[in-house]
Order: structure tokens, then C-alpha cells, then sequence
């Protein structure tokens, strides 16, 4: 089994497992730094995989099929913004509505454009490339993971730290942090709550249409229901995991990814029922965010403590 896990191979599959989730780490956390954290991540990972996965076999281009995958993504975290903020609906409520009607919306585009309620394997997407870097890809163990993935790896790490910039050098990113720290405060020093959460959840829409695109044309060559499986709520417990911070979202992303490409090649290695190890990166989704729990519990009597002593 160790020699499985320290292998070539396991890190490079544990990284690539671990982009969707990457995604939906930063779709969260800028959500949640405005203070309207969104359940919908799942729903416009969902929505993304499908229209970017048909759009770019219907005319060849996977840079058509990832723009109107985006588009496709913003415009369902558009709709959970204006029933939160505009109609003042619960923003919960509504992501778990919306999560819901997409699995159904991505099932009848599916059908309405290829007559196929499951797969659109029969409509092969247009893969986003490979990056090779020469010399740099050829290092033994880590050359291939680190220097051979998918462009949507190192635009991700291009959107990391483009968020760390935004949230710490830019005007938006203190309005962003304003707001969801004190709305009040922050209407009250001129800044709108309204738009900087639409601001914030476009954002938010942006990063979860990279997720789901990738799943559709990178990950796989087609669409497929249910092929989110859970990956946008994965991704919102990376982000509680890492405390706000960007580097630490993609840290505890990158640990969620390689528990998951774990359940699946370890199916080869340990002899344990497949549906046993199906299970763990879900189990340690709901251990991390337990410890997590605690150690904010913990955190937050600390200082209550100090602030009555005081």
C-alpha cells in the first residue's frame, strides 16, 4: 500500500482528483468572506459540466465549450443572488433548491440536445489541453504532477493567487471582507452590501464553472449525471478547513483529492469492498469538518474567557 501511496502515479492522479475541488474551495470562500456563503456550488459545477461539455463538441472548441460553461455557472449563482439578496429569500434554502433543479436542468439539456437522459459519452466533449513544460516534466517522481497537468491546474494556481491579491490589495476585496464582517458598518461607511455580494457570488460562479468544466473536458471526455458527486459541498469543507485563507483551501482541497483518487486506487491494491472505500473521502469530509467545528468552539471560549478576565 505504501509503495502505492509515495508513488508517481498516486500524486499525480491525487492532484488531478483534487482541481474540481480546488475550485469550489475558492467558489466558497469567496462566497463565504461576503458573508453569503453559497450552497449552489454543486448545482453550478453541475450546470457548467454539461453546457461546456456539449458546447465544445458541437463546434470543436474546448475554449468555447469552458466560455459558456462559465456563463452557464454565473448565471444559476446570478439567480440564488438575486432570491437572497433582491427577493430576500433563505440563501441556504434556496442553494438546496437550486442544487436540485440543477441536477434536473443538466438531465434535460442533455436530452433535449442529444436524446441521452445519463451520458453524453455518444458526444464526445473537446478536451482542454495538457501542459508539458520541457525539461521540468521529465524530473523522476514529481516532474510529470507538477509540470504535466492540465492547464486548469495552473489556472488554478493563477486564480489562487489572484484571490490572495484581491482580498488583500484590492478595493473589492476589502469591501468583500467589510461586508461579510459587519454589513451594517459597512453600509454605514458607504460601501453597498448588495452589490458587493453580487460582485462577490459572480466570482463565486466563475470559480465553480472552472470545477465543473473540468470534470466534463479535462477529467472525462463527456458529461455525465451525477458526475459532481458531492464535490462542491467537498469543497466548502476545504475552505471551512482552511479558516479563510486561500493557500490553506487548496492545501486541505489537495488532501480531499487525494483521499478520493485513494478510494479509487486502492480498489487494486487493499483487499476491502470497493463501497467500503467509496466512502472515506465523504467520512473525511464530515471528521474534518467535526474537528474544524471543535476547534472553533474551542477558539471562540478562549476568548470569551480572556475578554471576562480582562
Amino acid at each position: 500500500m505504501w509503495n502505492f501511496i509515495f508513488s508517481e502515479t498516486f500524486l499525480i492522479n491525487s492532484l488531478a482528483y483534487a482541481i474540481p475541488i480546488i475550485f469550489a474551495a475558492f467558489a466558497a470562500l469567496i462566497s463565504n468572506k461576503s458573508g453569503e456563503l453559497s450552497i449552489n456550488i454543486e448545482g453550478s459545477m453541475t450546470v457548467s459540466a454539461v453546457v461546456g461539455g456539449l458546447v465544445s463538441h458541437f463546434t470543436s472548441s474546448w475554449a468555447l465549450g469552458l466560455l459558456c460553461g462559465l456563463i452557464a455557472s454565473v448565471l444559476l449563482m446570478l439567480l440564488l443572488s438575486f432570491a437572497s439578496l433582491n427577493l430576500k429569500t433563505d440563501p441556504f434554502l434556496t442553494g438546496i433548491a437550486l442544487n436540485t433543479m440543477a441536477s434536473g436542468l443538466a438531465v434535460l439539456i442533455l436530452y433535449l440536445t442529444t436524446g441521452d437522459k445519463g451520458t453524453s459519452a455518444n458526444f464526445p466533449s473537446k478536451l482542454i489541453p495538457d501542459l508539458f513544460i520541457p525539461w521540468l516534466s521529465e524530473i523522476p517522481v514529481i516532474g510529470k504532477a507538477l509540470f504535466g497537468q492540465n492547464l486548469l491546474f495552473y489556472l488554478g494556481i493563477v486564480c489562487l493567487v489572484a484571490l490572495w491579491f484581491i482580498l488583500k490589495h484590492t478595493k473589492l476585496g476589502k469591501d468583500i471582507k467589510a461586508v461579510g464582517f459587519n454589513p451594517q458598518a459597512a453600509s454605514s461607511v458607504g460601501i453597498s452590501v448588495k452589490k458587493t455580494r453580487y460582485k462577490a457570488l459572480i466570482l463565486c460562479g466563475l470559480f465553480a464553472g472552472f470545477g465543473g468544466c473540468y470534470l466534463s473536458m479535462a477529467n472525462l471526455s463527456f458529461f455525465s449525471a451525477g458526475m459532481v458527486s458531492g464535490r462542491g459541498f467537498i469543497g466548502i469543507a476545504a475552505e471551512a478547513m482552511g479558516g479563510g485563507n486561500p493557500f490553506l483551501a487548496m492545501l486541505f482541497a489537495y488532501i480531499f483529492g487525494a483521499a478520493d483518487y485513494f478510494a479509487l486506487g486502492a480498489q487494486t491494491v487493499l483487499n476491502i469492498p470497493y463501497q467500503l472505500l467509496n466512502i472515506i473521502p465523504y467520512g473525511l469530509t464530515i471528521i474534518a469538518l467535526i474537528i474544524y467545528a471543535v476547534i472553533e468552539k474551542t477558539k471562540k471560549g478562549r476568548i470569551k474567557h480572556e475578554s471576562q478576565t480582562n
